[in-house]
């Protein structure tokens, strides 16, 4: 493998690794203004639906802004996924690399349910605090993920079979 390739790899590494940091904390933005626009049950009690539609009325500026939170997390999960496959595929001799990258996706994972049960229970004030510590918990994991991939030197990338 040349020296190109290997900075390449990095490069893409990094890429995800810092997109995961830059749209994790969007998606705490965001969670932020649903919080705050009162419309945390903009599509109801109905998860993943809005209101039993797939998409929500835009009419309904309510239904938006909670539905954009929910649509949003596919570009973290973009992210840390991305994150995770590159770590365990080519960079398992990098064991905190793989550790936090995995340590993010279990917590992506995590907070998803935790946000399915927020909404159904009708934003009970328990699971709505613990659902932003989660988050709070996770933009930690994928920064301290962020400034080890950034620390890492172009090393030798493993390719497993």
């Amino acid at each position: 493998m040349s020296i190109g390739s290997r900075q390449s790899a990095t490069g893409l590494l990094r890429i995800f690794a810092y997109g995961s940091v830059v749209s994790t904390y969007v998606l705490i933005l965001i969670g932020g203004y649903v919080t705050t626009s009162n419309s945390g049950l903009g599509c109801g009690e109905s998860w993943p639906l809005c209101r039993g539609a797939i998409f929500p009325n835009l009419n309904d500026p309510a239904q938006v802004i909670e539905f954009t939170h929910r649509i949003f997390n596919f570009v973290v999960a973009f992210f840390v996924v991305g994150t995770t496959v590159l770590a365990w595929t080519r960079y398992r001799q990098e064991r905190n690399i793989v550790l936090f990258s995995t340590a993010s996706f279990a917590g992506l994972f995590a907070q998803v349910i935790l946000g399915m049960v927020t909404v159904t229970s009708a934003l009970n004030p328990i699971v709505s605090a613990a659902h932003l510590g989660l988050a709070s918990a996770v933009f930690a994991v994928v920064v301290i993920n962020a400034v080890m991939v950034w620390n890492l030197r172009s090393v030798p990338v493993q390719f497993q079979r």
